[in-house]
């Protein structure tokens, strides 16, 4: 059991930042979408059906929502530093990814 500042009483130490949890498992999921987008789109030579902008439209959102949660998980006291450098990381690498797609096209 661990007495803090403000007197409350924490009987749990936290490993990992939910917001960081969250932010990984967005980041990753929209990560797999965007490449299998891609290598359906090659395996098509371009001629994709429109679920595939549909998913790629949900791939953004979730980006999106990942580097908020990204955002968010770094200012959290709970969590190690590394886990939420890579999950600001994996955000970032999704959102240069889509803007280099949208760019390309």
């Amino acid at each position: 059991m661990i007495r803090d500042r403000q007197k409350k009483f924490k009987f749990t130490d936290e490993i990992v930042a939910v917001d960081t949890v969250i932010s990984l498992m967005f980041g990753v999921l929209a990560l797999i979408a965007l490449i299998f987008s891609v290598c359906y789109s090659v395996v098509l030579k371009g001629n994709t059906p429109e679920w595939i902008a549909m998913l790629l439209l949900i791939t953004a959102i979730m980006d999106l929502t990942a580097l908020v949660f990204a955002i968010t998980g770094l200012r959290s006291q709970d969590g190690g530093a590394i886990s939420k450098r890579i999950a600001l990381f994996i955000s970032i690498i999704d959102a240069l990814a889509l803007v280099g797609l949208y760019i390309l096209k």
